[in-house]
């Protein structure tokens, strides 16, 4: 597979702030603000006489600490919102480091599996697995009910991933190419005989069941693959069905996790990420 991206330090992105002292020396608009309101109260702050024979209300004048904490708590108030707007600033270009980085690494992926897949004819490995595969999918005893199509050529169909799978009694083996899974079951294992089912990763949906509790018989977390329902009007109903359960060697959320990252790579659009020369993130799908 190709290799990692390397890391943008935090610097290497843009920081859209300028610091309010610069805007508006010396202390920056929001102190300023703050500073001028202070002066204005103690020259317009009323003192302890009527106001006239219309206005019969009176109001009582602050004693110097109150004006002081007053004075102090708006300050305080207006550096903490120039300080905001600066932290606020570099959190927005934190989060752009890690967007990107996201956005490079789901772009590695897709990267690593189209370069395996078009490692036929060029890597021995990888030539002789999808030449095995596509001799047991012929074999298959449920080939014809995918949705989707499967291409002749080999090429198309080199796998990502081979590992050994439990299902119920039997042994067998799993073939894990970017839209199909393909399971080799030994029927008899003394008398030998095989069973092999296929499936598109876009027709089932991977459900992840809790290990056995057992005492006598202790099972790791299994993997159910389900399909859809019909009813019999043709509309698609909420229920799903079973239709393979598997325990896989690599862990049941590992299997799990891999496939989900198959699905997403097969319904992703090619042109959704885009990077700029220096390698910044321009454009990230919602």
């Amino acid at each position: 597979p190709p290799q990692l991206p390397m890391p943008v330090p935090l610097t290497a992105y843009p920081l859209d702030f300028r610091a309010p002292e610069e805007i508006s020396p010396p202390w920056g608009s929001d102190v300023m603000a703050a500073l001028e309101k202070i002066s204005n109260d103690l020259v317009t702050h009323p003192n302890n006489n009527d106001r006239g024979n219309n206005d019969q209300t009176k109001q009582n004048p602050l004693s110097s600490f109150e004006r002081s904490e007053m004075a102090i708590s708006l300050l305080v108030s207006a550096f903490q919102r120039q300080n905001d707007v600066e932290q606020g600033a570099r959190l927005g270009r934190k989060n752009m480091q890690v967007m990107d980085r996201l956005a490079k690494m789901q772009a590695h992926k897709r990267n690593s599996i189209a370069k395996i897949r078009a490692s036929y004819g060029t890597n021995l490995l990888a030539t002789k697995a999808a030449d095995e595969f596509h001799a047991r999918r012929k074999r298959s005893s449920n080939v014809g009910s995918l949705s989707d199509v499967i291409r002749a050529d080999r090429s198309e169909e080199v796998p990502l991933l081979t590992c050994n799978v439990l299902v119920g009694n039997a042994a067998g083996t799993c073939y894990v190419t970017h839209s199909h899974i393909l399971f080799n079951t030994q029927l008899v294992p003394i008398l030998g005989g095989s069973n092999i089912h296929l499936f598109s990763i876009l027709d089932v949906q991977v459900t992840i069941n809790a290990p056995s509790k057992s005492v006598l018989s202790p099972l790791p977390a299994s993997i159910s693959l389900t399909t859809a329902v019909f009813g019999g009007s043709g509309r698609k109903t909420n229920t799903r069905e079973e239709v393979y359960n598997f325990i896989p060697s690599i862990g049941a959320r590992r299997f799990a996790k891999f496939l989900e990252v198959l699905r997403d790579v097969a319904l992703e659009d090619p042109n959704s990420l885009k990077f700029s020369e220096k390698g910044g993130l321009i454009y990230l799908p919602d």
